[in-house]
């Protein structure tokens, strides 16, 4: 029996225990009385607001439990299976993917089927790096606003999607990584959380707003372009 398991028929158990309490209290019709007899190691009184606080312990407690071990078993799982193959090692000292033995073009980014992201990600590298590129109109000195910039050029009054920002946000400044995949999605996940800064969505000169596109889409824009795409918008909090 595997570890999450283990924890699931724990946490079971608990549940049902507690269900079977909260059951023989309301079937004895005594909500608001000293404890009944027939429910063991309850003490004091019951009543609506005790049930529900109980239900709501027992699964905020199983809920947190359960997306830890799942968080946990994945990482475990992602280790095991490709840690070898992309550390390098005397048997296999250029595995695919560690190190420039993939395909390039002229440039010197890599190609595949995000050949073209990974393209425009270098070009607003070279930007923020002050190298062979120049852009008209305002200045792109940090990543909020090369993304900003992306959002409005690449995608205009469609919109872009979360994932269309958190890949361009992920190759930016490192066009030949690893190939993006589904794993990667909160790269960049704080910057839509005020928890956590979320700069893309607040302050400074800029900033994303959410819209209805003329699809009828929920899409992300940038707020000095948002008036031209969409009269539907709001911010984000």
């Amino acid at each position: 029996m595997t570890r999450n398991e283990n924890q699931m028929y724990s946490d079971i158990t608990s549940i049902r225990k507690s269900l079977e309490k909260i059951a023989n209290a309301l079937e004895t019709n005594v909500p608001t009385t000293p404890k009944p007899k027939d429910i063991p190691g309850f003490e004091g009184t019951l009543d609506a607001l005790d049930v529900l606080t109980d239900i709501k312990t027992i699964t905020d407690d199983y809920a947190s439990k359960e997306n830890l071990a799942n968080m946990t078993e994945a990482r475990d799982y992602y280790k095991e299976k490709y840690e070898d193959t992309l550390t390098p090692t005397s048997d296999n000292p250029n595995p695919a993917g560690y190190s420039n033995t993939y395909e390039t073009d002229l440039q010197g980014i890599r190609v595949d089927s995000d050949h073209d992201i990974r393209s425009t990600a270098q070009y607003y590298t070279e930007i923020l790096n002050n190298t062979s590129h120049t852009y008209e109109g305002d200045n792109l000195n940090t990543k909020k606003d090369c993304i900003l910039d992306y959002v409005t050029n690449e995608f205009g009054a469609l919109g872009a999607r979360y994932t269309d920002i958190i890949k361009f946000a992920y190759y930016l400044s490192e066009p030949n990584a690893l190939k993006y995949t589904s794993a990667d999605r909160g790269y960049y996940s704080c910057a839509f959380n005020t928890r956590f800064g979320g700069h893309l969505i607040k302050g400074g000169k800029d900033q994303l707003v959410k819209g209805i596109n003329k699809e009828g889409n929920e899409r992300y824009f940038a707020l000095s372009f948002v008036d031209e795409a969409t009269g539907f918008w709001k911010y984000i909090k």
